[in-house]
């Protein structure tokens, strides 16, 4: 089952412990916060095992100055919480990479990530990098 707030939508990948989110347009930092705590609800069973965390910015919009900060706490804050790896779905946006890869960088956690065109190639990344 699907949950969304204003840009973000969330879901889990059936049979996985991989959480999916979706954002289309701009989104804010009160949907970052929401999307934050909201994961860190849903993966709390998983953090003795270890999940993966895929983010479908293929539709997004890049973000600004005020939400940085917010992205960055969520990566350290999924990271703490069993995170194993980040899949990034930027489409061909080469802007979307930068901002995810200096985002990730700036968590200083050493967070495994990837960057694809899809979902789907994320996915398979996830089951081969970290077999989840």
């Amino acid at each position: 089952m699907s949950k969304n707030n204003g840009a973000q939508t969330i879901e889990g990948i059936a049979g996985r412990r991989i959480i999916l989110s979706t954002g289309v347009g701009k989104t804010n930092a009160d949907e970052l916060i929401w999307l934050k705590e909201t994961i860190l609800k849903d993966v709390a069973p998983w953090k003795n095992k270890g999940w993966a965390y895929i983010a479908d910015c293929s539709n997004m919009t890049p973000v600004g100055p005020n939400e940085i900060g917010h992205l960055v706490e969520m990566t350290k804050a999924f990271v703490e919480a069993g995170c194993k790896a980040f899949g990034f779905a930027e489409g061909h946006s080469v802007m979307l990479k930068i901002q995810a890869k200096k985002n990730t960088e700036m968590s200083q956690t050493g967070v495994l990530e990837g960057h694809f065109a899809t979902v789907e190639e994320a996915l398979d990344w996830i089951k081969e990098a970290v077999d989840l």
